[in-house]
């Protein structure tokens, strides 16, 4: 097919005039979407349409006249021009390529190009293009206002530009269709012009597609709302039959705005055929390309588009620069250069050398995401397709900063080198491997006295080279020649050379070392040479004066020369070591010492002669000599000189202090509660050990050769100085108290010196007092407590010392006794003042009296009552009690405390008078009662037995009433007669087993337990002080009520008891009715009864008769009760073993 606007047959709308086909043809190219423009011969701009204005950013005035360079590169300028050439003298199809549009702001937008060129009588007259954008930006398009140009060439290009067009009027009935449409579709363009083309695409086109409802949806929509620009990718599907191949389309159409089919629709498809197929090629190669690039670390590799924008990204890439990927793509690579680097364009110039050359690499500077900079080696490459088309680049970078680094550092060293071999006062020369001088100092010059163009000819030639012994030394046997021939490096070679020119020897020390190629041959060889004539002349004049020296040295001293043979041997060496008198000069040192072939001696000599360093060293000579020697050797060049002295009494002197000092170090690391070091003049602990270490942050270890400053903190340390001071400078002991480590130390520093008494070194002890100094602090605090409590005690209390004496007197104590502060003492002191006397008013001995008692015998004393005088004369009567101090054992001290109770004492006596009275009242009371109850008695019995049958039921009834109640009084006078006795009748306490007074009780109440059914459980029962008879009385009248007032149950009773204190507690326990715990108190009291007379017999006594008793035991009763659940009566009665304190 023909790209030439006058070929023939091709005519766009051939059967209409010019008018109609021009209106036509804006009509077509307000619907395109891609920029048409049309040049003249020289390349100016002489149309535009609107697209292009939008898409350069020029106005239509500011192209029109315009060259195309004005958006076009150079480069893409003689492409276009190539094209035109190729198509005028070869005929030649012209094809679409890409390029980049330059717009006004300075982007570039990439295109596709399809040109086509015009003709005027057969003569070149320019050229219509049309340019898509590839970019996939969008863009605005409006209609072209001016487009004057050839009909006939328009609608060529038109026509042969590989898109199929459909005009559709308003109706949509199909205007007009082009030739691409009847080969892509394989459609009669006569046939369906002016159908309806819904009825085309459901009779006709839409069976062509792969997906036909997809095909026929998307292209009805536009037709039921013709407003908006639909754009899609649809696949032709082939067809053998009629011929119709395979292919992609791309539709796209919008509707028609203006003119002659307003209102319509164009519809353009576009064969995108090789594309999609060199796109799924691309994207499979991509994808192979994409796993080995982000397989990559140490390399950045990314693409860029044509723009230079970055288009992928590996995982290299993000180690290197600090990108993840999505913060990065469509960012420009100058992101990635030097503020400097983008103000002089360097990353748009970088771009266009590798676009123009293909490739490109480069050095520099380049900046990460976190503002670093690293030096980096770039790999730019140009990507072109297989129609020429730029389509971006591959950039590939590698971080070399550590490479550059080491290469200025080795540029560094080659010049560090290089001024060192020039200005080095040693010569220096190097010899290739063929033994050529390849580069020499001027040092090396001077010394040899050659110039460099005569010193070839001198080192071939040899000189007069002689060794130490002033033997020749050949060609073979110099320095360099054997580096060069061994591999091996030659050092402190010395020669004696003759120098040209010159009548003296000169003396060198000649080293020559080979450098080695890979493979281990020697490529090249450097040599030093040092003038040492001036030394040589020097050593032989030391060497006369040290022959003088020697011979005064006090210290034992022999030489020996490098084969180990005594070239010099003092007197006083001779004297210590050549026992045999054998002489030593000229003979060997270890066929002299035999057994030092294998010893120490032998260790350390050889290893001075091979490193040329001293050594120092303490060694036993076995026997004869039996001896230690300290030894110090000197090696040399030529030999060992070796001083040494006797030491054998100092030894010892340090085996004994080392015994000595390996006990007291087993002593001090066992050292308890504390720490012991040692320290020198240098403040420099020399031993650290002790237990207390357990209780710091400090290590033994960390002490030892520590100064103390560095071992402890600034606080501790300032406090030991002043004592590390008195002790080293003064020779005082010294102690402190410190806080460390949370805890408090007394520090006991003190001197040690020697047997002339000069202080060396100092000691400190340190014990941890944390424990002692709380217990003091507490101790303190209980002790003013205390003393608090005493002062305002309202008890006197005194304390007595060790020897007896009055340690403390509270303020109570001299108040009751009528003594002031400082005679009480002395008042009292051996108690006779006070004449003390027993409750009776008999006087206490000196051994009854409490203190006494208490101090003396060791004695704890209860309640003691006894009277004493005031200072005033009055007798009054106090209340004792004291108890011994013991220390390991042994009284130390007592405490006595005392009350004044004269007062009580006057009460009670009021009190027993009283209740003598009462009691004598309440037994004549009674006494006298029984004597009219029982005539009343007398004659109810009387009247019952005579005049019985006289009375009426009613009338017996009332004397049955009579009866009762005299038999009730009797009770109950007995019983208050009994309440009255219970002190005055009662039996002295003593010891009572409590078992056999319940087996007693137990015996008695037999006949009340088998009719009841009664089960009483009976533990282990303790003795108490008590009168048996009363106790009897107390648990008979106790069992008696549990079994009474059991309930409809038989009575289940339990009796234990338990220790509390110096009492016991015995406890009745039964499952009875139980009682309101608010009465527990009322049945205690005389005559009170919680029950009629009817439901349980009883005068109300017996409770209170039992309390009665058991505070007379000194005791008490109680009970614990809850209505139906039972009850348990506790009596408290005193332990036997309490008698005699109560007493």
């Amino acid at each position: 097919m023909s790209n030439r606007a006058d070929a023939t047959g091709l005519t766009f709308w051939g059967d209409v005039d010019d008018d109609v086909a021009l209106q036509r043809y804006r009509t077509l190219v307000d619907t395109i979407d891609d920029s048409v423009y049309q040049l003249d011969a020289d390349g100016h701009f002489v149309a535009v349409n609107e697209t292009i204005v939008d898409t350069t950013g020029y106005s239509r005035d500011e192209l029109i006249g315009e060259h195309v360079s004005l958006v076009v590169d150079e480069a893409d300028v003689e492409r276009i021009n190539g094209e035109i050439r190729a198509q005028l003298e070869g005929g030649e199809e012209l094809t679409p390529f890409e390029l980049s549009i330059h717009t006004a702001n300075g982007s570039r937008i990439p295109c596709e190009l399809r040109i086509n060129v015009l003709l005027d009588d057969g003569e070149f007259a320019g050229t219509i293009g049309v340019a898509r954008d590839i970019s996939d930006r969008k863009r605005q398009r409006e209609t072209l206002e001016s487009a004057q140009a050839s009909y006939d060439s328009i609608t060529s290009v038109v026509d042969e530009a590989d898109i199929g067009v459909f005009i559709l009027d308003e109706s949509f009935d199909v205007m007009w269709v082009d030739q691409s449409i009847e080969e892509y579709l394989g459609l009669d363009r006569e046939s369906i012009i002016g159908r309806d083309k819904r009825t085309v695409i459901e009779e006709s086109v839409a069976e062509k597609f792969a997906d036909p409802h997809a095909f026929a949806r998307n292209v009805l929509a536009t037709y039921d709302d013709n407003s908006y620009v639909e754009r899609f990718e649809c696949r032709v599907t082939a067809d053998p039959a009629t011929g119709r191949e395979e292919r992609w389309l791309e539709h796209r159409s919008k509707p028609i705005r203006s003119g002659q089919y307003a209102g319509g629709r164009v519809e353009l498809y576009y064969d995108i055929t090789d594309r999609k197929r060199s796109e799924g090629a691309l994207k499979e190669s991509e994808e192979r390309f994409r796993s080995l690039v982000n397989a990559v670390e140490e390399y950045a590799i990314f693409r860029l588009d044509s723009d230079g924008c970055v288009a992928s990204w590996n995982e290299g890439a993000r180690q290197i620069k600090g990108y993840e990927r999505g913060e990065i793509l469509g960012s420009h690579v100058s992101t990635f250069y030097t503020d400097d680097d983008c103000r002089t364009n360097v990353p748009a110039e970088t771009l266009e050398r590798a676009r123009s050359a293909g490739s490109i690499e480069t050095e520099g500077w380049r900046v990460r995401k976190d503002g670093s900079r690293f030096w980096a080696n770039v790999t730019i490459t140009s990507v072109v397709d297989d129609t020429g088309t730029h389509r971006g680049y591959v950039k590939v970078t590698r971080d070399m900063t550590d490479q550059r680094e080491r290469e200025q550092q080795l540029q560094r060293e080659r010049d560090l080198i290089d001024r060192v071999f020039e200005t080095s006062p040693v010569g220096i020369v190097a010899f290739d491997e063929d033994g050529a001088v390849t580069r020499v100092n001027e040092r090396y010059l001077d010394i040899l006295g050659l110039s460099e163009s005569g010193l070839e000819t001198y080192t071939k030639a040899g000189g007069t080279i002689c060794d130490a012994n002033g033997e020749p030394v050949s060609q073979a046997g110099h320095p360099f020649t054997r580096a060069l021939r061994t591999g091996e490096p030659v050092f402190d070679r010395v020669l004696q050379l003759e120098t040209p020119g010159a009548d003296d020897r000169r003396w060198f020390v000649t080293n020559a070392a080979p450098i080695l190629d890979d493979d281990g041959t020697v490529n090249r060889v450097v040599a030093t040479a040092e003038d040492v004539t001036a030394l040589k002349e020097r050593e032989r004049e030391l060497e006369s004066e040290l022959e003088a020296i020697l011979s005064r040295i006090t210290d034992a001293f022999y030489a020996l020369d490098d084969d180990w043979t005594f070239t010099y041997v003092n007197d006083r060496a001779a004297e210590l070591i050549d026992v045999e008198d054998r002489g030593l000069h000229g003979r060997n040192l270890w066929e002299v010492f035999e057994w030092a072939a294998d010893s120490k001696l032998r260790e350390e000599y050889e290893q001075a002669m091979a490193t040329q360093e001293p050594t120092s060293f303490e060694l036993y000579y076995p026997a004869p000599l039996e001896t230690w020697f300290e030894i110090h050797a000197y090696p040399s060049e030529t030999g060992l000189s070796v001083y040494f002295r006797d030491i054998t009494d100092r030894k010892e002197r340090e085996r004994k202090l080392t015994e000595s000092e390996r006990r007291y170090r087993t002593l001090v690391e066992y050292f308890p509660n504390g720490i012991v070091t040692l320290f020198d003049h240098d403040r420099r602990y020399t031993l650290a050990a002790g237990r207390g270490f357990d209780r710091v942050p400090v290590e033994p270890s960390d002490l030892e050769g520590s100064h103390f400053r560095d071992a402890w903190n600034e606080a501790a340390a300032d406090a030991l100085e002043p004592i590390f001071e008195a002790v080293l400078e003064e020779g005082e002991e010294r102690s402190i108290e410190l806080t460390y480590a949370g805890r408090e130390w007394v520090v006991r520093a003190v001197p040690i010196t020697d047997e002339r008494g000069d202080v060396f070194a100092g000691m400190t002890m340190a014990q941890d007092v944390t424990e002692r100094n709380q217990r003091e602090r507490a101790l303190r605090e209980e002790r003013n407590l205390v003393e608090r409590i005493v002062d305002t005690s309202p008890v006197g209390i005194v304390t007595l010392d060790g020897n007896g004496d009055f340690d403390r007197v509270n303020r109570r104590a001299r108040e009751i006794l009528g003594y002031p502060e400082g005679e009480f003492e002395d008042a009292v002191a051996d108690l006779e003042g006070l004449d003390p006397v027993e409750p009776d008013g008999d006087p206490l001995s000196t051994t009854a009296i409490p203190p006494y008692r208490v101090f003396r015998e060791g004695e704890t004393i209860h309640d003691f009552e006894m009277g004493v005088r005031r200072a005033d004369g009055q007798r009054i009567w106090v209340s004792v009690s004291g108890t011994p101090l013991y220390d390991d054992g042994e009284i130390t001290g007592a405490v006595i405390t005392f009350a004044d109770i004269s007062e009580r004492k006057e009460y009670q006596r009021r009190l027993e008078a009283s209740n003598e009275r009462l009691e004598q009242f309440a037994y004549a009371a009674s006494h006298d009662l029984q004597e009219p109850l029982r005539m009343v008695s007398s004659y109810l019995q009387l009247i019952e037995r005579r005049y019985a049958d006289e009375f009426d039921e009613e009338g017996e009834e009332f004397l049955a009433y009579a009866v009762d109640g005299a038999d009730r009084m009797r009770d109950m006078i007995e019983g208050l007669l009994e309440y009255s006795r219970v002190e005055t009748k009662g039996d002295p306490l003593e010891p009572i087993d409590l078992e056999d007074v319940i087996d007693d009780v137990l015996g008695n109440l037999r006949l009340q337990i088998e009719e009841t059914d009664a089960e009483i459980s009976v533990g282990d029962l303790p003795r108490v002080s008590g009168d048996g008879d009363q106790l009897r009385q107390v648990f008979q009248n106790l069992l008696s009520n549990a079994i009474e007032y059991s309930g409809d149950e038989p009575p289940m009773i339990d009796i234990d008891a338990e220790r509390a204190g110096s009492r016991w507690r015995i406890d009745i326990e039964d499952e009875g009715i139980g009682i309101d715990p608010d009465e527990t108190e009322r049945i205690f009291e005389v005559f009170q009864r919680l029950h009629s007379r009817e439901e349980h017999p009883g005068t109300g006594i017996g409770l209170a008769l039992c309390q009665r008793i058991a505070e007379r035991h000194g005791g008490e009763i109680r009970v614990d009760s809850d209505p139906g659940e039972g009850s348990t009566f506790s009596v408290v009665l005193p332990a036997a073993d309490e008698q005699g304190r109560r007493q």
